[in-house]
């Protein structure tokens, strides 16, 4: 759009968001080099140096990542060099482009382990903040900024970690925030980080499930780059607590992610990590030291990510066949996080890649084991929560030994001489082959997983075995993390009907205060409609008096037409005909006016005690400060004791609220109610002349702030005023000076959730 109209520059704006965007959601980046290099050659074309020159460094960076770069962690290369941009941009008071450049180093310095550069980098970028308040980058600079600091936590002075905890704290609120609208894009960096702390925090559970979620939510939302770096950190997590099996797991996920294009970042856990690879890596040396085409592995695609052959006759490349199968059945069973659905997946997993005609899944519930999902071959998985001793028809001696000792029992042949001979079911069933294996979680048994073939003799084979550990390692993290969403569920679900019941407990209260308000007042406002109402008594009074006055009249007339006899004047003299004509056309006005006086007496009532809806809307806010004022008007007026307390009106130009307007009618009656009572408080031992000379003044004002955003409503009287501890306490539920029955302490602390613009 911008080349149609010849808007030049946004259209080197447009280009150089998209090329900024494609890295930041994981395009291929030899796909994406060449695009960016393409769209640069554009930017020259058009001579848009400033946001060519911030696009190089997105060029440059992509370059590092491909590895086409001596020191990958320094943008300086062939599309960009560092010593020579620098002073451009600060030259051109280019900020934004300074922003670009430390930030990108940043993440690179990160991702290639230069934690202390990596922090040197955060320090610059957060110079330049301000430029980048509506850009995607400021949230990935608080993730890479945040995620640095923990790297280097563990390193730091006891004050300096106080400090790195508080920092982050501060942007995963920010984080949070943004994940609150964006889940999708934020959410995954907001566990990642998370997961950071806790580890550093040495709370390993917590860790743990925050790294399967940031790498589940990374992965469903196509965020391959940060599915890889949470896989990467979760494998160093569990490498630093010696559960190396798990890590390779982790590591070598992060090692096929990586296959974004990140051969700079490959290479680095190559170096940093072989022996977590070696079942990627001994394929790769085996092929370049045959050097011949018997067989090919080939490279994980983005899709799939999976290894695959044409011809295998090596074991090492069996071996990472293997693994291939195994870690996309673990990558499945971490996905999961519902229970029904991961006990599914983990039934056909096992069915798939152990070698067995049936299994078993048992969970131990209240220190017993109940059967929760059984599957046979070529049949679907069945749910069940059937308890063990309740006849469900598996080896009970064999599971209950597995319970007892937490060692894994493999029977190659179960109708041959073993300790388990006696088992009714082995004896009935005769299975050939038997596998029983614990499930353990940070050690502690949370389930079993029992196996059979009944056909073939040593089906589990030790492969095999390593294959079911593996897989009952990732199941044990599984379970506890399905367990633990679903009790999150179950208490999100009470907490929400809490709220729910609280509430509606709370309009209620406000209800019932909003009517006792008005009992109170019931004196003063039937005071109010009294006055109109025996005017309009004395009027209609009077009318009958005058209307039968000029009905005689006529009458009489009526009886001397045409002509006027002297009795006719002589009537109207009586009756005073020239006053009562007067006095008539003025007292049906009068009338009106007290009737109109009536009505709005009774809409104020109507107003200030209308209940509220389950949603707000649209009020004029003035309608009702003036509505609460009639309904206080008695008090208001003279008495013995004191002149009329003034009223003084300020009203601004303010636009129609969606409010709870019942709510907010409350909170003006207790305001001002609470005004007058201290006026009249303030009154006591002061002279009548005194009162005249400074007389009670409540003054309302209403606004609107700055931004247009919201409105201020002042309402100030002239009195002393409260003391420092009562206003700290002014909005706080139930909080009241007043005498026990005489207020309930809700005016205010309903507030802040009656009204909005």
């Amino acid at each position: 759009m911008g080349l149609e109209t010849g808007d030049l520059e946004f259209a080197a704006y447009g280009l150089a968001e998209y090329c900024n965007t494609a890295y930041f959601r994981g395009n291929n980046l030899v796909d994406l080099g060449q695009e960016i290099s393409k769209y640069n050659h554009v930017l020259r074309q058009i001579k848009q140096e400033r946001v060519l020159y911030c696009n190089l460094i997105v060029e440059q960076a992509v370059l590092n990542l491909l590895g086409e770069s001596a020191n990958p962690c320094l943008l300086s290369g062939a599309a960009y060099n560092a010593e020579e941009m620098l002073p451009i941009h600060r030259e051109l008071s280019d900020f934004f482009g300074l922003f670009e450049f430390y930030s990108y180093q940043l993440q690179l310095c990160y991702l290639l382990g230069e934690y202390g550069a990596a922090l040197e980098n955060a320090v610059q970028v957060e110079q330049y903040l301000m430029v980048a308040v509506s850009k995607f980058r400021l949230p990935n600079f608080y993730f890479y900024d945040s995620i640095t600091r923990l790297a280097i936590y563990p390193n730091a002075e006891a004050a300096e970690q106080l400090k790195i905890l508080e920092r982050i704290s501060a942007s995963q609120e920010k984080m949070q925030h943004w994940a609150n609208h964006a889940p999708m894009n934020f959410l995954h960096k907001l566990c990642l980080v998370d997961a950071e702390k806790y580890r550093v925090l040495n709370q390993k559970m917590e860790a743990i499930e925050m790294y399967d979620r940031a790498i589940h939510l990374a992965k469903a939302h196509d965020y391959i780059q940060e599915e890889a770096l949470a896989n990467e950190l979760a494998a160093k997590f569990y490498l630093d607590w010696g559960k190396e099996k798990i890590a390779e797991t982790y590591m070598q996920q992060a090692y096929y992610c990586y296959g974004w294009g990140a051969k700079a970042k490959t290479d680095d856990l190559e170096t940093r990590y072989p022996h977590l690879l070696l079942p990627i890596l001994q394929p790769q040396r085996e092929i370049a030291l045959l050097g011949e085409t018997r067989f090919q592995i080939d490279r994980p695609s983005l899709s799939d990510r999976t290894i695959q052959t044409t011809c295998s006759t090596s074991s090492g490349i069996s071996e990472s066949l293997d693994f291939a199968s195994i870690f996309k059945a673990s990558q499945a069973l971490s996905s999961q996080i519902q229970l029904e659905q991961l006990l599914h997946t983990l039934m056909q997993v096992v069915m798939e890649n152990a070698g067995a005609k049936k299994a078993a899944l048992l969970l131990l519930k209240d220190e017993n084991l109940a059967v929760e999902a059984l599957a046979n071959l070529n049949e679907s998985v069945i749910l069940r929560a059937v308890s063990l001793a309740n006849g469900a028809s598996l080896p009970f001696t064999v599971i209950d030994y597995v319970k007892r000792t937490l060692k894994t029992v493999v029977l190659d042949d179960a109708t041959a001489g073993t300790d388990f001979l006696a088992d009714s079911y082995l004896a009935q069933q005769q299975p050939k082959s038997v596998l029983c294996a614990p499930i353990l979680y940070q050690g502690t048994l949370i389930g079993l997983l029992y196996l059979e073939n009944q056909l073939t003799i040593g089906a589990f084979t030790r492969d095999r075995l390593e294959v079911v550990q593996l897989l009952c390692a990732q199941a044990a993290i599984s379970l506890e993390n399905a367990r633990l969403y679903q009790q999150s569920r179950d208490y999100a679900q009470q907490l929400e009907r809490s709220l729910l019941d609280l509430q509606q407990a709370q309009l209620q209260t406000i209800q019932n205060e909003k009517m006792a308000t008005l009992g109170n007042l019931v004196a003063g406002v039937a005071h109010e409609i009294n006055n109109p109402i025996g005017f309009i008594t004395a009027s209609v009074n009077n009318a009958e008096e005058y209307i039968q006055d000029l009905l005689a009249h006529i009458q009489c007339y009526q009886e001397n037409y045409p002509e006027p006899a002297p009795q006719v004047f002589d009537h109207a003299e009586d009756i005073d005909l020239e006053f009562l004509i007067e006095d008539l056309q003025k007292l049906i006005p009068s009338m009106k006016v007290a009737s109109q006086r009536i009505r709005e007496i009774s809409t104020t009532l109507r107003t200030f005690s209308r209940t509220d809806t389950a949603e707000k809307v649209a009020c004029n806010l003035h309608e009702g400060i003036d509505s609460t004022l009639l309904i206080l008007k008695y008090r208001l007026k003279a008495n013995d004791k004191r002149p009329a307390i003034e009223i003084v009106k300020q009203y601004g130009n303010l636009p129609l609220f969606k409010c709870f307007f019942g709510q907010l009618n409350q909170v003006f009656m207790n305001i001002l109610a609470n005004a007058i009572d201290a006026l009249d408080a303030a009154c006591v031992g002061r002279t009548f002349a005194e009162l005249q000379a400074e007389p009670s003044r409540i003054m309302i004002c209403t606004s609107r702030s700055i931004d247009l955003s919201t409105a201020v409503i002042r309402i100030k009287d002239n009195c002393p005023g409260m003391s420092d501890s009562v206003k700290s306490r002014i909005f706080d539920h139930l909080f009241t000076t007043k005498e026990v029955g005489k207020g309930t302490g809700l005016g205010l602390a309903i507030l802040s959730n009656c009204c909005t613009i």
